[in-house]
């Protein structure tokens, strides 16, 4: 989904955008990490890991940036 989250709008808005912790708190989303062996915890601490990898590379000097 592409939109943004909007003061006071909720899930029936189509400017809805559910939050990391909503998605991780499906149940359904819960059975499939399970399912893959992951949990809510496991996938936060990859995408904080990502991010900062992410974040380093773009503020390195004369690294060139993928396309």
């Amino acid at each position: 989904m592409t939109s943004v989250t909007q003061p006071g709008a909720d899930a029936s808005s189509t400017t809805y955008e559910p939050t990391l912790d909503e998605i991780l708190a499906d149940p359904l989303v819960d059975l499939i990490l399970r399912r893959d062996g992951l949990t809510a915890g496991t996938v936060r601490a990859r995408l904080d890991r990502e991010r900062r990898r992410i974040a380093a590379r773009a503020s390195a000097p004369g690294l060139a940036r993928a396309a």
